[in-house]
């Protein structure tokens, strides 16, 4: 069975490197992901066809098993207790993908249906042992030309006790606008004619070889080693925070993605960090301080140190920050589900502030009514409110208020401008 499954993934990327490749228009290798759901997923290239959006996928099964005795991911609730075809040991984990899986794009402007998947199954679900590795490959209605991040929601954790789903915000792919030309990396040789070499009769001996001491080679240098560092600040005052950075190697040129997480601390004087790397790595990093909104960000690390500065936004009256990857239906006030994931990490938040209260206040683009405009961004957060109470929070700590297209952050003309005045602000009122 496992000698089955090798097979299969080993097929399926020959598939990817021969006969779809003739077909690329793009693609992208191990692209920048702001955030996952899910770590023992990774995404390895995103390729753009005529037709498709290509993700190649891996998800590796952890070698030991988790203190939670609940399973990683996908598996049934309770705990199937099957014994498989692999030495007579327990599946680990389960897997499959979702068909009603979507692509967004522009704070879902656009999405992208799923069309198929290979080498994992979208109806039942497929065991995965204890270090056992699957490659496979999902098919998405092609992005359109200029849009280069991209939101993989596969399914709703709230919905599937026991599973993590396989998400992802803010995929960085290659992907530029019809009239955006991509440079030539196609190095133009001119042939060097072939010419006979001339040969001269010799007329003399040749001369007695020389003998030389041979040259000893120079030492090969020792790689030079190379961090991520940077310095965490207060976002107002400039002034330096302590703080935890936590970290996890995703990939790289000498690992697999399974290398757990680790941290340090920012120092109290300067609120410096520095965090030994590999070459040709992307990490994953989380920033967090109490106090303070917490930060992640997923740094590609090549052959020299790689810098990146910190400025955590204090938890305190009168801060106003924007809820990302908030998502409703359109011209309505209905939540979508890909927006539960932010939502649940803010009610977490409030419940690790319980002094904390909030005043969420929407915002429309300039289409449309304007009184009806109003009254949806009203809708909108009341909703965004209605939600958080279902998660335990104090609807009396959440005030809610709709400003509609009254208060814009660009010129609203482009079709690039509205997107970003459909929003949701947060404004802390109490801390």
């Amino acid at each position: 069975m496992m000698k089955t499954r090798l097979l299969l993934n080993l097929i399926l990327l020959l598939g990817a490197g021969t006969g779809a490749w003739a077909q690329v228009q793009y693609s992208t290798e191990r692209p920048r992901v702001d955030e996952a759901n899910d770590r023992d997923v990774t995404i390895q290239r995103v390729d753009l066809t005529d037709q498709y959006t290509v993700l190649y996928m891996r998800f590796r099964s952890p070698q030991q098993r988790s203190q939670n005795p609940l399973p990683k991911v996908r598996l049934p609730f309770p705990f199937p207790n099957q014994k498989s075809e692999q030495n007579g040991e327990q599946a680990w984990n389960t897997i499959n993908f979702e068909p009603d899986a979507r692509l967004y794009v522009n704070q879902g402007e656009k999405s992208f249906k799923f069309i198929r998947a290979e080498n994992i199954p979208t109806t039942k679900r497929q065991d995965v042992y204890a270090g056992e590795q699957v490659n496979f490959a999902v098919y998405f209605e092609r992005i359109t030309p200029g849009y280069e991040i991209f939101d993989l929601f596969e399914c709703s954790d709230r919905n599937r006790p026991g599973s993590i789903c396989f998400n992802f915000w803010g995929v960085h792919i290659t992907n530029p606008a019809p009239n955006k030309r991509q440079p030539d990396t196609q190095a133009r040789r001119t042939p060097i004619p072939q010419t006979k070499p001339r040969t001269t009769p010799r007329t003399e001996p040749a001369p007695a070889p020389v003998e030389t001491t041979p040259t000893p080679a120079e030492p090969v240098p020792t790689a030079t080693a190379i961090s991520m560092k940077g310095i965490v600040r207060d976002a107002k005052t400039q002034k330096p925070v302590v703080a935890t950075i936590t970290y996890r190697l995703l990939s790289g040129a000498e690992t697999s993605g399974d290398t757990p997480a680790d941290s340090v601390m920012s120092g109290r004087l300067a609120g410096n960090y520095q965090i030994a790397a590999e070459p040709l790595s992307i990490y994953a990093l989380t920033v967090k301080a109490k106090g303070y909104f917490s930060q992640s960000d997923t740094l590609t690390v090549t052959r020299a140190d790689k810098l990146r500065n910190f400025d955590l936004v204090p938890i305190e009256a009168g801060t106003k920050v924007t809820l990302k990857n908030i998502y409703f239906s359109a011209s309505k006030f209905d939540l979508k589900a890909e927006s539960f994931p932010e939502l649940d990490r803010l009610a977490q938040l409030m419940k690790e502030n319980p002094a904390m209260s909030i005043r969420l206040e929407g915002h429309t683009d300039t289409v449309g009514e304007f009184d009806a405009n109003v009254e949806l961004s009203r809708n909108r957060v009341n909703e965004v409110r209605r939600y958080l109470a279902s998660k335990g929070i104090d609807a009396g700590r959440i005030e809610t208020i709709g400003y509609g297209p009254s208060r814009p952050i660009n010129t609203n003309k482009s079709l690039k401008e509205r997107p970003e005045n459909r929003r949701v602000e947060m404004v802390i009122t109490k801390s």
